[in-house]
C-alpha cells in the first residue's frame, strides 16, 4: 500500500513539474537548466524526451580571437510553429544580449552558476522560422575550445503546453585564436574569396572573412553608397596564404544607418559585397 502511494506521489510529482516547465518557459523564460557537459549533447530543458521534428541550429563564426565579441543566430523550424522560446548558454566564454533581438534577456539562476540567456516573451515565427539572435564575448585565453549549448520550444502560442514540442541544437564549438589585426583561421584556402559579411544586417559590429589561395598585398576598404570611402580595415598590407577573419565596428567611424560596400583588392583579385548597418 505504501508503495503504491509512493508511486502516485512521483506521478504526481512529475506531473506538476512537466506542467510548471511548460507554463513558465513561455514566461520570462527558465535558465539553469541547460547542460554544460562536454560529454552530453545539446541540453534538455524539460527533462524528457525532446522532439526531433523541432529543428533547431546554432550559425556563427567559427574562430574567435580571445576577448573578442561576434554575433550568433539561433535558428527553429517545425513543430506546431507559432511562437518559441528559448535557453543558451556556454561553457567558458559569455553570451550576452543584443539590440538585434529584444526578445531575448540574461539571467543567473543562482549565484555562481554563469549566465545564461532565455527569452522574455513568447517570440513568433516568421513564417516556418523563428531565430534569436546573441551576443558572444569570448574568454580571455587562446587556444582552447569553447561550446555554445541551445535548447528551444515550439509551441503553438494558447494558454496550455498541450501538442507543444521542444528540442535541443547540436553543440557549437569555437576556436579561440589569438589576438591579432586579422584572425588567420586555417593555414590553406584553395582560392581567392571574399565572403559575406556577418550577420548582414548589422549593428555595430560584423565579421568580414576572406580567403588567399597565395601571398599577396591586401587592401579591404569600406565605402558608402556614394562611393566615398568610410573606412580602411586593411591598407596595403602583405599576407601570406590561409582563410582571414576581422571585426567591422561602425561605431568607431561614426557612420550612420544605411547601406555599404566592402572592398578587398588582393594582388589582381578584386571583390566588392553589399553590407547594411541598421541602428
Amino acid at each position: 500500500m505504501k508503495i503504491r502511494k509512493t508511486i502516485y506521489a512521483l506521478i504526481f510529482m512529475t506531473f506538476i513539474f512537466t506542467i510548471y516547465q511548460n507554463i513558465m518557459a513561455f514566461r520570462d523564460g527558465i535558465v539553469g537548466l541547460t547542460k554544460k557537459n562536454g560529454n552530453e549533447v545539446g541540453c534538455v530543458c524539460h527533462g524528457f524526451k525532446p522532439s526531433p521534428e523541432v529543428f533547431v541550429k546554432i550559425e556563427g563564426p567559427l574562430n574567435v580571437q580571445r576577448n573578442d565579441t561576434a554575433i550568433y543566430i539561433l535558428k527553429v523550424a517545425n513543430g506546431p510553429a507559432a511562437a518559441g522560446g528559448c535557453d543558451i548558454s556556454t561553457s567558458l566564454g559569455n553570451v550576452e544580449i543584443t539590440q538585434l533581438d529584444t526578445s531575448l534577456r540574461r539571467a543567473e539562476s543562482f549565484p555562481g552558476s554563469g549566465f545564461e540567456l532565455t527569452h522574455r516573451y513568447p517570440k513568433l515565427f516568421n513564417g516556418d522560422t523563428l531565430t534569436f539572435t546573441f551576443k558572444y564575448i569570448a574568454p580571455n585565453v587562446e587556444d582552447v575550445v569553447d561550446t555554445l549549448f541551445a535548447n528551444v520550444n515550439s509551441s503553438n502560442n494558447d494558454t496550455s503546453s498541450e501538442n507543444d514540442l521542444w528540442n535541443y541544437a547540436r553543440n557549437f564549438t569555437i576556436n579561440i585564436t589569438p589576438i591579432s589585426g586579422v584572425g588567420n583561421i586555417t593555414e590553406n584556402a584553395n582560392s581567392f574569396a571574399l565572403n559575406q559579411n556577418y550577420p548582414n544586417p548589422f549593428n555595430p559590429e560584423t565579421k568580414i572573412s576572406f580567403n588567399l589561395n597565395r601571398s599577396s598585398e591586401v587592401s579591404l576598404i569600406v565605402f558608402d553608397m556614394r562611393g566615398r570611402e568610410v573606412a580602411t580595415l586593411i591598407d596595403n598590407k602583405y599576407y601570406t596564404m590561409g582563410n582571414y577573419s576581422l571585426t567591422f565596428n561602425a561605431s568607431q567611424y561614426g557612420v550612420p544607418s544605411g547601406v555599404y560596400f566592402y572592398k578587398l583588392v588582393s594582388g589582381e583579385f578584386t571583390d566588392t559585397k553589399k553590407m547594411m548597418l541598421i541602428k
